[in-house]
């Protein structure tokens, strides 16, 4: 990703992928129906079929304020650009929040997987939007353009991809063709993040901001300065995982001298495909690199079980047949429903069966079902000492910081549907809405355009200008400094975002995470005290807490 509009500009700062607090990192998942938030928005059923056109659109020059389209029902809206009344919700966008009514209101859209499989991680997400907007419209919205007087509201127009690319797309369409909105909170997955900003958001000029997609591959897209991420490269997570494999190691020899085995299993879309690659390419033990093991003796292995048609079954019995003594596993859900669960049912037993594999996993198996399958396998009695949890250690972007504990305590205060503020991507939703909207402000007079609120996440990278943190207290401040041209160093709920202008990223540190005891079973995922430093590019904490914390 070039950034050739900042060429003239300071590098600034950036964020972090999904920030962990330490004391409380569970994760709750909603019910299945996923009930009301708790927060102050309108989500209804009444959406257009899937025969329905993308977005239900009047006729050109109907109207010349929203009041004119209230006749056709709730959630229409007249559309500035032909003057057409158009309907805010469709099949995939049901959540509106905000004060959609005003004329002087700024509709962003997100794109998120708050239906599906992946629901614990899209919900949590959404609300976290939910919760920045609402404290801008408790501050009195954003302030007047120059030369008028009214204030501007925040609308969110919240869509499900349901975890699939034609969903997201479509969701997508609806966002940046059909309302013209000037920039996008989503997706959560890189793949579908990489789709939606190839076919829809670069082409429309929709700036893209994604709080939790971190594969390699979305660096160098083409993107004219548009798509934009609160979370770092796969590339830092790689790294951490190179560097906490050693001491792994040790851990399973327990001071033997044999060669160990190896095996990567990773979901076939960027995000799996990017951290396998990352990982295989640095990946030391043996004292050799990985990539020199895959011969004979075969130590080192990898398995792609695609995706569009995932082979689940292919990798698991490759994986239990080579019987190695670590696992990496790349994906999301999946890595943990079907390649973990498969691979301790396949699992040799008996007196003569080696021990069962230690497992590394990453940000995208950080959700409800980790405990769960750690916690009860009828066909694996394994399960139900302990053992399973003991194995488990897994990396995610982020750090624990007081911005990030605010952040917390106001979600688990104002949001109700049982979910967690921890959630991979919670923290750095709300602060992609905060960087949006300060852009917002940023530009002055400007139309409100994709480039434009690119433009102005310069103006919240400046170092020397002094630290502003995320949060309503400090809300108004940042308005009087970016109204009087100037800006400021931006400090988020998912740590400081050191923006590099020319990628729209930034390094992050990497925690690490694990499923320490509660009374006697696994508990929800926790960040331990052992983290992989950005900067230093060195462990940092040490083993013996993060042993201690994990109860390993």
């Amino acid at each position: 990703m070039r950034r050739a509009l900042f060429a003239a500009l300071a590098l600034g700062t950036f964020a972090c992928s999904a920030v962990l607090g330490v004391d409380d990192f569970s994760i709750r998942p909603p019910p299945a129906d996923v009930p009301d938030s708790g927060l102050d928005v309108a989500d209804t059923s009444t959406i257009p079929d899937s025969v329905a056109p993308i977005t239900e659109t009047g006729v050109p020059g109907e109207c010349k304020v929203n009041a004119d389209c209230m006749g056709r029902g709730e959630f229409w809206v007249c559309r500035k650009s032909d003057q057409a009344c158009v309907s805010l919700q469709s099949q995939d966008c049901s959540k509106i929040v905000g004060s959609y009514k005003d004329d002087n209101a700024i509709i962003i859209g997100s794109v998120l997987p708050t239906t599906g499989d992946d629901l614990t991680s899209g919900v949590p997400i959404e609300n976290a939007i939910a919760l920045a907007i609402q404290d801008f419209s408790g501050n009195g919205h954003l302030p007047p353009r120059p030369g008028t007087t009214a204030r501007r509201p925040l609308v969110l127009v919240g869509c499900t991809d349901a975890s699939d690319d034609d969903v997201a797309v479509r969701a997508a369409k609806h966002l940046a063709e059909g309302l013209e909105v000037p920039a996008i909170i989503g997706a959560a997955f890189s793949g579908i993040t990489i789709k939606v900003a190839t076919d829809v958001t670069i082409p429309a000029g929709t700036l893209l901001i994604s709080p939790s997609a971190t594969s390699v591959a979305i660096t160098g897209l083409q993107d004219d300065g548009l798509v934009w991420r609160t979370s770092p490269s796969d590339v830092i997570q790689a790294q951490a995982d190179v560097k906490f494999f050693p001491w792994l190691e040790q851990q399973v020899l327990a001071g033997a001298t044999r060669d160990i085995k190896v095996a990567i299993a990773n979901k076939g879309d960027p995000y799996g495909r990017g951290l396998a690659e990352s990982v295989s390419e640095s990946l030391v033990f043996n004292g050799k690199a990985a990539l020199a093991q895959i011969g004979s003796p075969r130590n080192f292995a990898m398995f792609d079980y695609g995706d569009a048609t995932p082979k689940y079954t292919e990798a698991v019995t490759g994986i239990a047949t080579m019987r190695p003594d670590v696992v990496f596993l790349f994906g999301t859900t999946e890595t943990l429903t079907e390649l973990m669960k498969g691979i301790e049912k396949e699992w040799p037993t008996g007196v003569d069966a080696p021990p069962r594999p230690r497992y590394i996993l990453a940000d995208g198996s950080l959700v409800s079902e980790a405990t769960a399958i750690a916690n009860g396998n009828p066909d694996t009695p394994d399960y139900s000492n302990g053992n399973l949890r003991r194995r488990i250690v897994g990396t995610i972007p982020g750090t624990s910081n007081t911005n990030f504990l605010k952040f917390q305590t106001l979600y688990n205060a104002k949001v109700t549907d049982g979910t967690s503020p921890s959630t991979g991507g919670a923290a750095n939703a709300y602060d992609a809405l905060y960087n949006i909207a300060f852009s917002i402000v940023a530009a002055g007079d400007k139309p409100i355009t994709g480039k434009v609120i690119a433009e102005g996440f310069a103006k919240q990278v400046m170092k020397g200008a002094g630290n502003l943190d995320v949060g309503f207290t400090n809300i108004n401040t940042a308005f009087q400094k970016l109204s009087a041209g100037q800006g400021f160093d931006f400090n988020g709920a998912s740590g400081p975002l050191d923006y590099d202008l020319e990628t729209g990223e930034a390094p992050s540190d990497i925690q690490f995470w694990c499923l320490p005891e509660e009374n006697g079973i696994a508990g929800g995922g926790r960040a331990s005290p052992l983290f992989y430093n950005a900067q230093t590019e060195q462990m940092q904490g040490t083993y013996e807490a993060m042993t201690q914390f994990c109860n390993f």
